[in-house]
């Protein structure tokens, strides 16, 4: 763990300053990704887990007022030096009801102020499709909260490059957090970089870097809609590539690829244990990859089914 004694990298993007690392916590609000065998940790695993980031210069906790008890959670600890961004809970059925929409987003915010407290707060909606219903009432409505201070941002989770050029447009737009990882070739598309090269001020957040675990399992665990042939096959490709490009496994690799694209800001890692989160850190404090190891990792791996690349297209 020598690496941790490097500097966590800080981006900025007009004045928003956010660390290479974000800490994901939904895994704080119950069992988490493919790859998680530890579960929910307790209140002082979670305390020493959030202290722990904030020591190794984590600036940011991401949660969600649908990630269970993960809000409640953060507010007790109070780790006045992690900032946090929260999405507001799914509209589901009153999407297109503008006077419902306006109401359940001014719910959900009054809510997540409750559990983690007064100060501003980094605000995504966390459907797309929320984004745009209903006249575009929900954005209005987080409009309004970054004019009076209780967002120091505000922003759209998203899961597709079409969503993403959906919501490119809104007025005010600071934040995008959107699904990325070495497998997923969407994300190369030209339009869609240039898109975000003209946008130099947007944050956008990864996450999904290793697929929700996979990556990072596996041969050790099964993989929606891919052969274990293919899977294995795929597996050793990364680790050899790894080998040659002086990387730490094919962990590091993922990482370091992702954080190499010049248009993300930063990755959301989750993680259950203390440990964990020392690892991480050790990983991103490391250089990128430059752009023609990306290139050459491009190169040397095999399509995938789209299936795979999308969670909610996978069975239990």
């Amino acid at each position: 763990m020598a690496d941790l004694d490097m500097a966590m990298p800080v981006r900025e993007r007009d004045g928003y300053r956010q660390s290479a690392l974000v800490l994901g916590a939904a895994q704080l609000g119950g069992s988490y990704g493919i790859a998680n065998t530890v579960g929910m940790p307790d209140d002082d695993a979670t305390a020493r887990l959030l202290r722990t980031a904030a020591e190794l210069g984590v600036t940011h906790v991401d949660t969600a007022r649908a990630y269970g008890e993960s809000e409640h959670r953060i507010g007790a600890c109070r780790v006045p030096s992690l900032r946090v961004i929260t999405k507001v809970a799914p509209l589901g059925g009153v999407a297109d009801a503008p006077d419902a929409v306006r109401a359940a987003v001014t719910e959900s915010v009054a809510r997540s102020r409750a559990e983690l407290g007064d100060d501003p707060l980094t605000l995504l909606l966390h459907r797309a499709a929320d984004a745009t219903s209903a006249g575009g009432a929900a954005w209005d409505t987080l409009r309004g909260y970054a004019d009076d201070g209780v967002a120091d941002r505000i922003g759209v989770s998203v899961q597709s490059p079409a969503e993403l050029h959906t919501v490119l447009g809104l007025p005010g737009l600071g934040y995008v957090q959107l699904p990325c990882n070495l497998l997923d070739r969407r994300w190369r598309d030209p339009a869609l970089t240039e898109a975000l090269a003209a946008r130099p001020g947007l944050v956008v957040t990864a996450r999904s870097v290793y697929l929700q675990g996979l990556l990072a399992a596996g041969a050790a665990v099964r993989w929606p809609h891919l052969s274990d042939t293919d899977r294995d096959t795929l597996v050793g490709t990364l680790d050899l590539i790894a080998s040659e490009l002086g990387r730490d496994g094919r962990i590091e690799l993922c990482l370091a690829y992702v954080l190499g694209l010049p248009w993300v800001t930063s990755v959301v890692i989750g993680a259950e244990t203390e440990e964990q989160v020392r690892r991480n850190v050790s990983l991103a404090v490391r250089p990128p990859l430059s752009a023609d190891e990306r290139a050459a990792v491009v190169s040397a791996l095999p399509d995938v089914p789209g299936a795979l690349l999308d969670p909610s297209r996978w069975t239990s």
